[in-house]
């Protein structure tokens, strides 16, 4: 008997995949023909073949109102495949629907949902044979979880190459191709630039080769990062500007922001502020469309468990129904009219209940929305924000431009103050949580952005940043403070001396953190330091600083977290 059952689960594999309706479908999303696979899904929609075929179906329109970033749209296609599989034996649709909608949180960057997703196919696989391509599917997405979530390479790796393996089985071109992008962005993060590069070319040709548009255009983003990252600035510029003419030409609106991003550091990075200024207003454009494809953010998933929760009260009132439609055929007429009695109680607070539901539901619908309007109008003012510092960074390094090198020292102090508090702001409106920062990304921000200044004067440096969460005023002091330190050592440190250092540490300890910053410069040597500014930014900071210049500069205080 268990033999049979097994022979017959392994016979049952994936319906959605073996069914030419469905491949022809898959096909249609991979060439990013959107439109046709819509019209393609709901044409054979009206009248499936049988209840799997209209699952698979379900699950086709949900992937495509996906990726055109429809998400309430998308939601409602998996709540009805969802109603169907429960009444389904079909195991590798269910695990492909929780592959799929493991993918579908984290899109939207909700791991956590997408991790519970992920066990639930986990339970199906310990318990039933699972095929080769939803296993590829199932292990690439875990791959991506490890690599954006956790963090943790040597994990990424592991379920990256599982999943090549069983792609490669099951001559699954689109889940081939991920994940060696996994693996590719491995290399890459571990800095071995040139065989990152090599991957990513090889990627690109994969997806031409094989009509994968969708895939061709999410290569590019990396391919265009590691040529930046490997100091091929002309050819990232190229790249990327035949990435975004792609993504216009195929209507993916997330690249072309990404690509337009790209092309306005690139530009600016090579001084052209004309064409920057260009591609930051196009951004602009780009980034209001993308917004309002996205400001429904979290209704999505309240609608979705609105309508789970109601058909699950449905069941449970049916049921009652037929419970007590047996006890009236077995009890004598005085049982019965007690039973219908209270049965008449129950389906009257019943009724009452689903009343003040709705009336609550409504209520909270309605402050739902304007909450989710709340955070759209801040996201855009945060984002008008950061543009228009960044325009004011480009006009004064304009003028700059025009200044002799020594009458334009105390502009080039301010300019980058100002774009340490820009580097601020660009991480408090690109995070989820607007009351803190990680100061880890921030401070390593301001550290490239004198990456510069630092080479030009020939002064080494070492930081040392853990990630700790701070508020966005404690951090935007963190901030002014190593920028105006590394301006004074760069300044005033050093004189003739061949050897120039630079330490920095943030460490957490204990609840409170310590702010330590030194040089080996001599310049303070025989002079009473007090700087001005540092010491208004300390009292800002309500700390108390310890300097000490004997023997080079040494700068720093601890303070409470809370």
């Amino acid at each position: 008997m268990k033999y049979f059952l097994s022979f017959l689960l392994v016979c049952q594999i994936s319906f959605a995949q073996s069914d030419s309706i469905i491949a022809r479908g898959q096909r249609l999303i991979l060439e990013n023909r959107k439109s046709e696979a819509i019209a393609y899904f709901n044409k054979y929609l009206l009248k499936p073949q049988n209840k799997d075929q209209e699952i698979a179906l379900l699950l086709g329109l949900a992937e495509v109102y996906k990726l055109k970033l429809k998400y309430n749209k998308a939601n409602t296609y998996y709540v009805k495949a969802f109603d169907l599989l429960k009444n389904s034996k079909n195991v590798q649709l269910k695990f492909l629907y929780h592959v799929k909608l493991a993918e579908f949180y984290r899109k939207r960057t909700l791991y956590k949902e997408a991790i519970k997703e992920l066990d639930k196919a986990n339970v199906l696989l310990k318990a039933y044979p699972i095929n080769d391509s939803n296993l590829g599917k199932y292990y690439s997405r875990k791959a991506a979880i490890f690599t954006e979530y956790y963090s943790i390479a040597d994990s990424t790796l592991l379920y990256a190459k599982q999943s090549l393996h069983y792609a490669t089985k099951a001559k699954d071109k689109d889940n081939i191709f991920y994940s060696k992008m996994e693996i590719a962005c491995l290399y890459e993060r571990q800095n071995e630039l040139k065989r990152a590069i090599s991957e990513f070319e090889s990627l690109i040709a994969y997806a031409k080769d094989n009509d994968l548009v969708q895939n061709e255009a999410d290569v590019y983003i990396n391919y265009v990062n590691v040529l930046i990252k490997n100091k091929q600035t002309k050819k990232a510029l190229s790249e990327a500007l035949h990435a975004l003419e792609f993504s216009i030409q195929h209507d993916l609106l997330y690249n072309q922001n990404i690509f337009t991003i790209k092309i306005y550091e690139i530009y600016k990075e090579l001084k052209n502020y004309k064409k920057a200024n260009e591609y930051l207003e196009y951004r602009q454009l780009l980034s209001e469309r993308y917004y309002k494809a996205e400001h429904n953010k979290f209704l999505f998933e309240l609608e979705e468990q609105y309508k789970l929760g109601e058909k699950e009260n449905q069941i449970t009132i049916k049921t009652l129904e037929l419970e007590n439609k047996n006890k009236q055929l077995s009890n004598n007429a005085i049982q019965f009219y007690i039973i219908s009695g209270l049965f008449l109680v129950v389906l009257l607070i019943a009724l009452l209940v689903a009343y003040f539901l709705r009336k609550t539901r409504g209520t909270n619908k309605e402050l739902q929305f304007l909450s989710q309007q709340n955070e759209f109008l801040l996201s855009e003012a945060n984002h008008r924000i950061n543009n228009n510092l960044q325009l004011i960074i480009i006009l004064i390094t304009v003028q700059l431009d025009k200044i002799p090198e020594n009458e334009g020292q105390e502009i080039r102090k301010i300019l980058k103050k100002i774009n340490s508090i820009a580097t601020l702001h660009r991480h408090l409106y690109q995070s989820d949580d607007r009351r803190h920062v990680d100061t880890y990304k921030y401070l390593k921000d301001i550290q490239i952005s004198f990456a510069d200044l630092f080479s030009e004067h020939g002064i080494a440096t070492h930081f040392e940043i853990e990630s700790i969460e701070l508020s966005a005023d404690v951090s935007m002091y963190l901030g002014l403070l190593l920028t105006e330190l590394c301006i004074n050592s760069i300044k005033y440190a050093f004189l003739d001396q061949e050897d120039k250092e630079i330490r920095f540490e943030l460490k957490q300890d204990k609840g409170s953190f310590c702010f330590s910053y030194s040089d080996n410069g001599v310049g303070f040597s025989s002079v009473d330091v007090k700087p001005k500014l540092i010491d208004q930014l300390c009292r800002q900071l309500r700390v108390a600083y310890q300097i000490d210049a004997d023997r080079g500069f040494h700068f720093s205080f601890e303070k409470s977290i809370n």
